[in-house]
């Protein structure tokens, strides 16, 4: 039997029937009341000091890696974004880095957990996985008051004595109602590599990808879902919806080409020489669109252009200085140079995610402002569709 809940937000004008989010139990279907629409974000993030420090051990931990030299160039380098992407998040300056823990970030882990360095956890026994079930439906209960943290907390002791996907999947419909759909969708990914025929687990994740606008996962998730579980009402009806708000969103691009636009430069670091490049081949290529889609409504992607314009409409870095003062007066030159910076950083971001998109729109960039009849402005569609997750 199945436990049913709603979208946790509204999204839709035309229709709300996003009824895949499900609890698996041995109760009847019940609906849940609508969670409290998400607060606007703050101006400045909220940061507490005992999550300075582990950001900080953790941060150590990656330089540690770094230093090691464990990974290859492309590897070295994704760690030194990530280094400077928690810094930024986390507002850490160089006094952060006095607190130094009694022992590394790994090691608290390893004694904290019982690690053994095996990577296969052993089967679990018959008296736990009955105890996991108990602490299901004890989580399953919390849900059905409104009481997500509460639920969560029991799924993780779930999950902890043995690593049933449906414990994922219930924990993803948590995260869903608190609106973390990141953790949703991970949670989702989760159950699938424990069980790739959990159709449940696909439908959740397109309900997740929903929540965050990102249609074109969201009709990819419903559509793995519809392959396992082809009579499901729910996931065609949602399915439908994805694909009618993806079709409105390529409009939308279609109706603004260049996502790069006001952005103060991102395009010259794609490979532009500046003024707007002839898009036309590019907008009629449908694979090469939905990648650009997928890429845009990436949250990464998002989170770090507004990073990058907050850092030079600001003008000045954490603390109201330069780094690594207290105190001071706003630095231009610092805002400049953190815009210039987070602009780098989406470009790196985008290359990783999908290099045959990003080579394609620097040859559009480039090839709008060259006389050379050689250039390659129009480069070939190798005829691969873009991964999907």
């Amino acid at each position: 039997m199945e436990l049913q809940t709603e979208a946790s937000r509204n999204l839709f004008t035309k229709k709300t029937s996003l009824s895949n989010c499900t609890l698996e139990s041995s109760v009847s279907r019940t609906s849940f009341p609508p969670p409290n629409m998400s607060e606007q974000a703050p101006t400045q993030p909220i940061v507490r000091p005992e999550e300075k420090k582990l950001t900080v051990a953790f941060i150590q931990f990656l330089r540690q890696k770094v230093s090691q030299r464990e990974f290859n160039e492309g590897g070295l380098e994704s760690l030194e974004i990530a280094v400077q992407c928690l810094e930024n998040a986390f507002s850490l300056g160089d006094k952060d880095y006095a607190f130094q823990p009694g022992k590394t970030l790994l090691q608290l882990l390893v004694d904290a957990e019982g690690l053994t360095g095996e990577e296969e956890p052993r089967a679990p026994t018959a008296a736990e996985i009955a105890e996991a079930n108990k602490f299901k439906e004890e989580g399953n209960e919390f849900v059905k008051a409104n009481k997500l943290n509460e639920a969560i907390d029991k799924y993780n002791q779930a999950i902890k004595l043995t690593r049933d996907p449906v414990y994922f999947c219930n924990r993803a419909a948590a995260y869903c109602r608190l609106e973390q759909f990141d953790l949703a969708i991970q949670d989702c990914r989760t159950a699938l590599a424990l069980d790739d025929k959990y159709a449940k687990a696909y439908g959740r994740m397109g309900l997740a990808f929903s929540c965050q606008n990102n249609y074109v996962e969201a009709v990819e998730a419903y559509r793995k879902a519809l392959e396992l579980d082809p009579n499901n009402e729910s996931y065609k009806n949602n399915m439908a919806i994805a694909e009618e708000k993806k079709t409105q969103a390529e409009e939308q691009f279609r109706a603004n080409p260049n996502p790069f636009g006001g952005l103060g430069g991102l395009g010259n670091l794609l490979g532009g020489a500046g003024g707007p490049p002839d898009l036309g081949s590019f907008l009629n290529d449908p694979n090469m669109m939905q990648t650009a889609m997928q890429m845009m409504n990436d949250p990464n992607i998002q989170n770090m252009m507004n990073s990058m314009m907050g850092s030079f409409m600001g003008g000045a870095a954490p603390g109201g200085g330069a780094p690594g003062a207290e105190g001071g007066a706003p630095d231009a030159g610092a805002g400049l140079a953190n815009f210039l910076a987070a602009g780098q950083n989406i470009a790196q971001q985008m290359q990783a995610a999908n290099p045959e998109l990003v080579e394609q729109l620097r040859q559009q960039f480039a090839g709008a402002n060259t006389n050379d009849p050689n250039h390659p402005q129009n480069p070939p569609n190798d005829g691969n569709n873009p991964p999907s997750q």
